[in-house]
């Protein structure tokens, strides 16, 4: 009973989050609101400021004054159960909606457990309280999928963002459900068949949202999540029956079948497509950009080509008119070159976490508007000389049919960012001749396992860098040393040979930053600036 009352929502207790007690510092805890500015806005904002707050901190809010006493129970609910400090237990809901007469704007319960609380889950969801949800968030704890619940769709015609994980639809629901206001739906992890499925996604009139993973047909044999690996599965086809109208798109652990025919593929409102340990074919991938007329972000992680296991290069080709940024992550399996073969908005390409075993090639063949590029993986020649090919280890990028070079160069290029050990100037410095109109660079450094040797600079003033001389203005590093003399040496090249550099940003641990933060005059030569205009700017993490 001791812990049923701690979770009910009238009486404060010393544990209360940093939520309430802003609020209880503002108003004090007393009747006089005078100077109280937040208590005199209306009901109405004050009951959706409510709303947004955690469970039992929206329910502390009674006890901050008289003024605020009567709003928690006509301030729409925001039930969230579980076991987290935010939520509230399950044996103090069926008291809690008691006391709330509704509406309720979310009610969430991740954690559902086969057995317990079946009965009061029904009551719940025909109480007053819970009868017209905006938001609904419900899923089973166990690993192995349980059947949904026919009672919690009950609020379908006010549905505004849903999200099911771990459950098997019965084919009982299909004719019945009808979500004319829904915008948001999750799928994970659940057992559908094609039919209830299409029935689904036909009632979504206004759906914007879709995020599907690990969705199985109900004809599969019943799953257990449990110590099992992630296998991808057939994406049904009848996700795309609400095409017409979904802006954002995630699908997760999902095969596109070479079966999939474009005309199928139309999206003419996406604008957000995100592509999560999924096996497509480069012609699926073509016709599913080519029905996204809108589409202005790309997102693929872990993506397999359908050829990854045959013989040959595996390729993806992007064209799109109104892609304006594309972000390849690392270990996109089975995939060897990326051609953007035409898109002209396309602003960004992202290359995130990517390290030196990426084999990767990336083949610009026309991008007019590319600004935004890395960061690109590479290391310096095993021997210290300079060349105009450092080696970028499997990484490798194309403008049009060749390699990009001093000679080849990508002059729409703004912003690069490249991963390098500190002993690699030689090899930045290269680079930077392929970029002669940049204006930002960024350095993450990584920890090279064989110990540095000191490399002294073999800048050619003879033949200069065109962007030190009158574009780079910005220079930032990350993970910096400042006790680490190779990357003091990196540092101060910049300090002494970027012409109109207007900042400079070291940002490091706690314990190396300081040393260099001290003292930054003596260390770094800034009295020798090349740009008088040059300011530094260091930034410790405690974080590693």
């Amino acid at each position: 009973m001791e812990k049923e009352a701690a979770a009910l929502p009238p009486a404060p207790d010393k544990g209360e989050s940093s939520g309430a007690k802003g609020m209880r510092a503002r108003s004090g805890d007393c009747d006089d609101v005078t100077d109280d500015f937040i208590s005199r806005l209306p009901d109405a904002i004050l009951g959706t400021i409510i709303s947004l707050l955690p469970t039992k901190d929206g329910g502390r809010t009674q006890a901050l004054s008289r003024r605020w006493r009567p709003l928690w129970r006509g301030a729409p609910l925001n039930l969230e159960v579980g076991t987290t400090a935010s939520s509230v237990p399950p044996s103090a809901v069926s008291q809690i909606i008691s006391q709330h007469p509704g509406p309720s704007r979310r009610f969430s319960f991740p954690g559902l457990r086969a057995g317990e609380f079946d009965a009061e889950l029904e009551s719940w969801f025909h109480s007053r309280a819970l009868a017209n949800l905006e938001e609904l968030d419900i899923g089973y704890a166990s690993q192995t999928i349980r059947p949904l619940p026919l009672f919690v769709l009950r609020s379908a015609s006010t549905l505004l963002v849903l999200k099911i994980n771990k459950c098997d639809f019965c084919d009982q629901i299909a004719p019945g459900m009808d979500f004319p206001l829904l915008k948001q739906l999750s799928l994970i992890r659940v057992s559908i068949s094609g039919d209830v499925l299409h029935g689904l996604l036909s009632g979504c009139h206004a759906l914007e949202s879709l995020f599907i993973s690990e969705v199985r047909s109900a004809r599969c044999a019943p799953a257990n999540w449990l110590g099992v690996p992630r296998i991808s599965k057939p994406l049904p086809l009848s996700v795309l029956c609400s095409a017409s109208t979904i802006l954002i798109a995630k699908i997760w652990n999902c095969d596109f079948s070479d079966e999939t025919r474009p005309s199928t593929m139309v999206f003419p409102l996406l604008e957000q497509l995100s592509l999560i340990n999924v096996s497509i074919s480069g012609d699926v991938l073509h016709g599913l950009l080519s029905g996204c007329h809108a589409l202005e972000t790309l997102f693929m992680s872990k993506v397999r080509t359908a050829s990854c296991l045959r013989v040959g290069s595996p390729t993806l080709r992007i064209s799109s008119p109104t892609l304006r940024s594309i972000c390849l992550s690392r270990r996109s399996y089975g995939i060897t070159e990326l051609v953007i073969e035409d898109a002209p908005c396309l602003g960004r390409l992202l290359i995130p976490y990517s390290d030196q075993d990426d084999c990767v090639t990336i083949r610009v063949v026309r991008a007019p508007k590319l600004e935004i590029l890395g960061p690109i993986p590479f290391r310096a020649p095993k021997q210290e000389v300079l060349c105009d090919s450092p080696d970028f280890s499997k990484f490798r990028i194309f403008q049009g049919m060749n390699l990009v070079s001093s000679a080849n160069s990508m002059c729409t290029v703004k912003v690069l960012a490249l991963r390098s050990s500190s002993c690699e100037l030689h090899a930045v410095l290269n680079v930077l001749r392929w970029f002669p109109c940049l204006e930002k660079l960024c350095v993450m450094f990584y920890h090279h396992k064989l110990k540095e040797k000191k490399i002294e600079s073999q800048y050619d003033q003879l033949l200069p860098i065109e962007c030190l001389q009158t574009h780079l203005k910005k220079v930032v590093f990350k993970s910096y040393v400042g006790t680490e003399r190779q990357q003091l040496d990196f540092a101060k090249f910049f300090v002494l040979n970027a012409k109109v550099l207007n900042k400079m940003e070291f940002e490091g641990y706690d314990d190396y930053i300081i040393s260099t933060a001290a003292c930054p005059h003596k260390i770094l030569q800034v009295e020798n600036r090349a740009s008088r205009d040059a300011e530094f700017e260091f930034k410790s993490s405690s974080v590693r």
